[in-house]
């Protein structure tokens, strides 16, 4: 189990390297809630003791988003992670984890995230769609809930929201780096289109990781380098994501028990936002 947490570790931590926001500006109503869906799909190789074994990791998060109120350029939202289904395919073994399952919530791997299933987090984010805090106080607790980076990302905000130029116009462009939990990313983003109240948003940058972790007593050392692309469909008037689609590539290695496994890992993302 100690070889499928790190590379669930491993495949997660790039994935949160893909999450876009930027610098301008978004527009909430107060008592709006989203629903959020984020699926990541993840192959990776990873060399073990001369090994060569290849993974596969499949994580889908829902979370609920509440605008419970606006203070100045600040907004409060409850924000809840409500169900997590996990597949892991490797060494000819498949493990499953689906949050709904008394049984898997039980096991090690619910141990590790149930206690931020269902228990709505309070969130301040400003109007640059920047986490300005948390009320979570058990961010390193948890070791697979830490590398799905849910406290830093405030539990499905940044999934959520993009800010946009107060007047977008196709081809605008912006820029925005951030070194944050660990990883270093660059984010270049183009308006691609306008549809009527629907913005396209083209975007692309590099990531690069290099964190610790800890779990159960084994430290685990994250340093990759990588790539991605996408695009994020964006209502013009507020910022809200309809949907955003994004792939990409890193390569590194993960350092536990003394050694050094390298991994390569591409993965895709793909989150959709409705609006209840």
């Amino acid at each position: 189990m100690k070889k499928t947490i790190l590379l669930f570790a491993a495949a997660t931590c790039f994935s949160t390297a893909m999450i876009a926001q930027s610098n301008q500006t978004i527009k909430l109503n107060k008592g709006a809630q989203y629903q959020v869906e984020n699926k990541i799909e993840s192959s990776s190789n990873t060399e073990v003791q001369g090994q060569s074994m290849e993974s596969k990791i499949n994580i889908t998060t829902n979370y609920l988003v509440n605008v419970k109120d606006q203070k100045g350029s600040n907004y409060n939202l409850t924000n809840t992670v409500t169900h997590l289904l996990t597949s892991i395919s490797m060494m000819g073994q498949d493990i499953n984890f689906d949050s709904d399952k008394k049984e898997d919530l039980d096991g090690e791997m619910g141990s590790a995230v149930k206690d931020y299933l269902n228990v709505p987090k309070n969130v301040v984010m400003d109007n640059t769609g920047k986490i300005v805090s948390t009320d979570d106080t058990d961010a390193a607790s948890s070791a697979v809930a830490n590398q799905l980076n849910l406290a830093a990302t405030g539990f499905g905000a940044q999934l959520t929201f993009l800010a946009l130029p107060k007047n977008p116009k196709v081809g605008d462009k912006w820029t925005e780096s951030t070194n944050d939990n660990g990883i270093k990313r660059t984010n270049n983003y183009t308006i691609k289109s306008i549809d009527g109240n629907i913005v396209t948003v083209a975007f692309e940058g590099t990531a690069d990781t290099d964190s610790k972790m800890e779990n159960m007593g084994m430290e685990m050392t994250t340093k990759t380098s990588g790539k991605f692309s996408g695009e994020d469909k964006v209502d013009k008037k507020t910022g809200v994501v309809q949907s955003n689609t994004s792939t990409g590539e890193a390569s590194g290695t993960v350092s536990a028990m003394g050694q050094d496994f390298p991994i390569t890992t591409k993965i895709t993302s793909t989150t959709t936002v409705k609006s209840l």
